[in-house]
């Protein structure tokens, strides 16, 4: 039976919408709402985020907010998907800067790692997560959002492959290597010891430097200090 939870209506931003984010006007009232709703999160989780608060400081009544959004959850998606586009368009131009593959690897991960105590897109995946085990339209949009990330890191290795300066992996590194970025990043955002962004980087760089460039291996970075 398909699902009629408003959280699984959710969708990524558009240039273009229906409805009543369509127009210029409606976008940037609807952006109101986004950045209102990130920073209570941030400040509170979503648990304890209040629709008439957000509102209120996004400047606008209650009635004005559930004319862009049905629930909480359906804020939480769209404001994750909109903190999303905000990276992925961040990452490209922060990619662009750097110049080697190896370099821009290294940045890549560096800017996929939680950065601060709070990171406000790792908080949003969080909140997001605990609901995707429960809904499988929830989980499809997250599949989607980290979609981004896979390709960038699948281009970034494919020209490293092509100029001769990576080896070619074996198949879908690109996954598995989220993965392993993944699993640092709840150790740093636990706060566990030897989690530093600077140590994890070092440690994901070593885990790439064995699938692509192979030969033997230095040993993994020594346990820092967090």
């Amino acid at each position: 039976m398909p699902t009629t939870d408003p959280a699984a209506r959710a969708t990524a931003p558009a240039l273009r919408r229906r409805g009543p984010a369509s127009t210029e006007d409606g976008r940037r009232s609807r952006d109101r709402v986004l950045k209102a709703a990130l920073d209570l999160i941030i400040e509170v989780g979503i648990d304890r985020v209040r629709l008439a608060e957000i509102a209120r400081r996004a400047g606008m009544s209650s009635g004005q907010l559930m004319y862009y959004f049905t629930s909480k959850e359906h804020i939480l998606l769209e404001t994750l998907a909109w903190q999303e586009q905000q990276d992925t368009m961040r990452r490209a131009a922060a990619l662009a800067r750097v110049t080697g593959v190896w370099k821009q690897l290294e940045r890549f991960i560096e800017l996929y790692l939680p950065g601060t105590h709070p990171d406000p897109s790792w908080i949003l995946w969080l909140e997001a997560w605990a609901r995707a085990p429960h809904n499988r339209q929830v989980s499809r949009f997250l599949e989607e959002l980290l979609n981004p990330w896979r390709e960038d890191l699948a281009a970034l290795v494919a020209r490293g492959v092509a100029e001769g300066t990576f080896a070619a992996p074996g198949g879908d590194f690109d996954r598995r290597f989220i993965a392993v970025l993944d699993g640092l990043a709840l150790q740093r955002l636990q706060h566990m010891q030897g989690t530093s962004r600077k140590h994890l980087t070092e440690l994901a760089m070593y885990a790439a430097r064995i699938e692509l460039a192979p030969g033997p291996q230095s040993s993994p970075p020594a346990d820092a200090q967090a």
